[in-house]
C-alpha cells in the first residue's frame, strides 16, 4: 500500500502543477513573440518610459528623488517603481531595457497562475478557470505593457495578490489580513489613484466575513504606505498629489472645457470604443470624433465588441464568483476614477491596465454565453468554437501589437533618441535646455532639463495655463528648446514679439509607421524640433557649436 502511494503521488503532483506550467509557457511564449521586436528596434515604445529611468538614475546616483540631478522634484508618479528601477542603477548596472524585460517576464509569469488560483477558489470549473487565466496572454495590447518599462504589470500583480490574501479565511486569517493590507499599501505607492483600494477592501468585509479587528489590521498597514505616499509628494512637489496632475490636466483637457465636462467624458469612452477594434488589426488609423459616429465598420466593430465584453462581465458575475467579481468591480471603479477625475486612457490604455487584463476573458465568456443561448444542448460544440475563436483573435492581436511595438520603438529612436544624441554632439555642455517630451532626451542628455509638459515643476503650471511659457523660459535663461511638431505655434512662441526662434535641428519619422503608433498608443508627435532662442532685452543664448 505504501509502495502504491509512493508511485502515484508524483504523477498526481505533476498533474496538479501542469496548469501552472502551461500558463507560464503560454505567457512566456506570447511575451517573447512580442519582445522579438527588440531585435529590430531596441528601446522602449514610449517617451514616458525614459522619465522613470531618468528619475531612477538620479535617485541612485545622488540619493535624491527627482527628475533634475540632485534636486527633489516630481516627474514619475510611481514611488515604488522608481525605487525598483533605482535598485538596478545602484546594484545591478544592467541595461534598463534588459532589466525591465526580465522583470516583466517574471510578473507575467505570476499573473496567469494568480488568475487561475482565484478562479479555481471561486469554484469555476477547471477548464474555464484555465481559459480565464490564459486569455490575457493572447491580448497583444496587454502583453505590450511588459515592454514599456513602466509600473502597470506590477499594479496588476499587487491587485491579484491583495485579493488572494483578502479572501483567504483559513487558519491564518489574521496574517492574511495583514498581507492584504501590505498589498494594498504597495499598490498605493505604485499608482496614486489606487489609494482607494484599501478602503474598498474594508467596505467588502461584510461580504467576505472579515472581523472588525482584521479590517483594522488591514487598514493600519495600508495607512503606513499612504503616509509614505503623501510624504514623498510633499517632498518632491510640495503638495499631497504629484505635480504631474495639474500640468497634464490642462494639456489634455483645455480644448474640451476641462476634465469634468460631458465632452471630455464621452471622448474618454469613445477612445476605449476605438481601442477595441485596434486589438486585432493595424488598419484602424482613422479617428472617431464622438460616440455618435456609429457609421462605418470601425465604430460598428467597436460597439459590437464592447457589447460582447459587457455580456462577458454579466456571464462571469452571474456565476457568483466572489474573487473574480471583486476584480471586475475594482476594474470598473478604477476606470470610473479616471472618468470622473482625469478622463484619458493614457498611452496605449496603460492608465487602466485592468481593462486590458480582463478584455479577452470577458470577450471569451460573452461569446460562450451567446453561443450557449443560441445552441442549447450542444455545450461541447459551443465551447470548442469559442476557444477556437479566442485562439484566432489572439493570433491577430499579437501580430497587430508586434507591428505597433516595432513602429513605436522606431519612432522614439528616430526622433527623441536622435535628437538627444545630436544635442550631445552639437550643443555646449553647459547649455540651458527645455523640452516638452522630456523622457528619452533627458536620459541621453544626462544633465538638467526644464520640463514644458507640467510634470516636474509646480511653479511652471501657471505659466503653462496662462500662455506665458516664453516668459518662464526667459526667467530661467533657457537657450534652446525642443518641441514636438506644430507645438511652437500652439504654445505661443511664434506670437511673442520679444522672442526670436531659429530652428537648428529636426528629426521626424515616416508618416506610415508614425500614424500607426500614434493612433494605437499616442506615443509622441511626428517630429522633434530644436530651436535656439533669442530674447529681446533678455539673456542672449550662446552661439550654436558648429557641427
Amino acid at each position: 500500500m505504501d509502495m502504491a502511494d509512493n508511485l502515484t503521488t508524483p504523477s498526481k503532483s505533476a498533474i496538479r502543477w501542469l496548469p501552472y506550467l502551461l500558463l507560464f509557457l503560454l505567457y512566456s511564449g506570447c511575451f517573447l513573440f512580442l519582445a522579438s521586436t527588440l531585435r529590430t528596434q531596441y528601446g522602449f515604445p514610449l517617451d514616458d518610459s525614459y522619465i522613470h529611468q531618468t528619475v531612477a538614475r538620479n535617485f541612485a546616483h545622488y540619493d535624491v528623488l527627482g527628475f533634475i540631478p540632485g534636486k527633489p522634484s516630481s516627474g514619475a508618479t510611481s514611488l515604488l517603481w522608481a525605487c525598483i528601477q533605482a535598485s538596478n542603477y545602484k546594484f545591478l548596472h544592467l541595461d534598463p531595457v534588459k532589466f525591465n524585460f526580465v522583470l516583466s517576464w517574471i510578473m507575467l509569469g505570476v499573473i496567469g497562475p494568480m488568475l487561475f488560483i482565484l478562479s479555481c477558489r471561486d469554484g469555476l470549473p477547471l477548464l474555464q478557470s484555465f481559459v480565464l487565466a490564459a486569455a490575457p496572454a493572447l491580448c497583444g495590447n496587454f502583453i505590450w505593457l511588459g515592454l514599456i518599462g513602466m509600473e502597470h504589470l506590477l499594479f496588476i500583480v499587487l491587485v491579484l495578490v491583495s485579493i488572494y490574501f483578502w479572501f483567504d479565511l483559513g487558519l491564518h486569517r489574521n496574517r492574511s489580513a495583514v498581507f492584504a493590507g501590505l498589498g494594498a499599501g504597495l499598490l498605493a505607492i505604485t499608482r496614486p489613484e489606487a489609494m482607494v483600494f484599501g478602503p474598498l477592501l474594508a467596505i467588502s468585509s461584510w461580504k467576505v466575513k472579515r472581523t472588525f479587528s482584521e479590517v483594522i489590521s488591514t487598514l493600519s498597514v495600508w495607512a503606513v504606505f499612504l503616509v509614505l505616499l503623501f510624504g514623498s509628494n510633499i517632498y518632491t512637489s510640495h503638495s499631497l498629489m504629484p505635480a504631474t496632475l495639474k500640468g497634464r490636466t490642462w494639456l489634455y483637457f483645455h480644448n474640451s472645457g476641462g476634465p469634468h465636462t460631458l465632452h471630455s467624458m464621452t471622448r474618454f469612452l469613445g477612445a476605449w470604443i476605438q481601442r477595441l477594434p485596434r486589438q486585432f488589426s493595424t488598419r484602424y488609423v482613422q479617428q472617431m470624433q464622438s460616440l455618435h459616429e456609429v457609421h462605418g465598420s470601425f465604430a460598428l466593430y467597436g460597439f459590437l465588441l464592447f457589447g460582447l465584453a459587457a455580456i462577458g462581465v454579466y456571464a462571469l458575475v452571474s456565476k457568483r464568483l466572489t474573487r473574480v467579481s471583486f476584480l471586475l468591480l475594482w476594474a470598473m471603479l478604477h476606470s470610473c476614477i479616471y472618468l470622473l477625475t482625469f478622463p484619458t486612457g493614457g498611452h496605449g490604455g496603460r492608465y487602466q491596465p485592468l481593462n486590458l487584463l480582463l478584455l479577452f476573458p470577458c470577450l471569451f465568456f460573452g461569446t460562450l454565453w451567446l453561443l450557449q443561448k443560441l445552441a442549447k444542448g450542444l455545450p461541447r460544440w459551443t465551447a470548442a468554437v469559442t476557444v477556437g475563436a479566442l485562439i484566432l483573435a489572439g493570433a491577430a492581436s499579437l501580430r497587430t501589437w508586434r507591428t505597433v511595438t516595432i513602429d513605436g520603438i522606431g519612432h522614439i529612436n528616430r526622433t527623441h533618441g536622435q535628437m538627444g544624441e545630436w544635442m550631445l554632439q552639437n550643443l555646449p555642455p553647459d547649455a540651458d535646455v527645455a523640452a516638452f517630451d522630456i523622457g528619452r532626451i533627458s536620459f541621453i542628455w544626462g544633465r538638467g532639463l526644464l520640463d514644458l509638459g507640467g510634470l516636474v515643476d509646480p511653479s511652471y503650471v501657471p505659466y503653462l495655463t496662462s500662455g506665458r511659457i516664453p516668459e518662464y523660459l526667459e526667467e530661467h535663461h533657457v537657450q534652446y528648446v525642443v518641441l514636438p511638431s506644430k507645438a511652437a505655434d500652439e504654445f505661443g512662441f511664434t506670437h511673442n514679439p520679444g522672442l526670436t526662434m531659429t530652428k537648428v535641428s529636426e528629426f521626424c519619422s515616416p508618416y506610415g509607421p508614425w500614424i500607426i503608433g500614434f493612433r494605437y498608443t499616442i506615443h509622441a508627435m511626428e517630429c522633434q524640433e530644436l530651436y535656439q532662442l533669442h530674447f529681446t532685452g533678455g539673456t542672449q543664448p550662446q552661439a550654436l557649436a558648429s557641427k
